[in-house]
């Protein structure tokens, strides 16, 4: 649908009511200077927000630190309840799941840097990297971007509030279309054991897939 930066841009533009089309995303012109300005944010928030396929990364984590059993906790050591931290991919916007399908956290780690902190050895993330190749996104991606740019430079360029909600309403649904199609897609079947079994001290195998949660939809631009 969308082949590059500049033809996003003209049809973010172009659904603002702008009718000229840059030639370049370095035109000297008030349209690009805005579209520069708004779209490395509203890309990414628009990326993090769901799962989207041209965006999916996979890579085996390299561990940080993680904590001797039996030891006391330490400053620098993974957070209690968890035994290893993990440096976080340096393209990650947001994290999906491990490999394990086991919980995880995501937080703050020595000197401003993230870690995931979790109990899976040897951990295989999967994850929403930093995409900016234009001409790989799906169709539904580069359109939520259109209207989610659109969104943000509507009032700088327009002076319009009711189409600025407008457009962060249709980018929105396409986001919530994403979230909504990737969780019908994991249809694996989980097997659980009979009640008759766990009363007698078996325990289930894994029927619980830890899946992190999306980031957050388009919030409204500052009209």
């Amino acid at each position: 649908m969308v082949a590059d930066e500049v033809s996003l841009y003209n049809l973010a533009l172009n659904a603002v009511g702008k009718r000229d089309n840059l030639t370049a995303t370095t035109d000297k012109d008030r349209g690009a200077e805005v579209c520069n300005l708004w779209y490395p944010v509203v890309r990414d928030s628009i990326l993090s927000a769901a799962p989207w396929p041209s965006a999916r990364a996979i890579k085996r984590l390299a561990v940080l630190t993680e904590n001797t059993d039996g030891a006391d906790w330490e400053t620098g050591a993974p957070e209690p309840g968890y035994t290893y931290a993990y440096a976080v991919p340096s393209d990650m916007l947001h994290p999906r799941f491990l490999s394990t399908y086991e919980r995880f956290i995501i937080t703050s780690y020595g000197s401003g840097n993230r870690a995931l902190m979790a109990n899976t050895q040897n951990a295989i993330l999967t994850y929403t990297s930093r995409q900016i190749a234009v001409g790989s996104f799906e169709d539904s991606l580069a359109l939520a971007l259109v209207y989610g740019l659109a969104a943000h430079i509507c009032m700088p360029l327009a002076g319009k509030p009711q189409r600025a909600s407008y457009l962060v309403q249709q980018a929105n649904a396409l986001i919530a279309q994403a979230q909504a199609d990737a969780g019908n897609f994991d249809d694996a079947q989980i097997e659980s054991l009979p009640d008759w079994i766990t009363a007698r001290g078996y325990t289930n195998p894994q029927t619980i897939r830890y899946f992190y949660p999306n980031g957050n939809l388009l919030g409204m631009p500052n009209v």
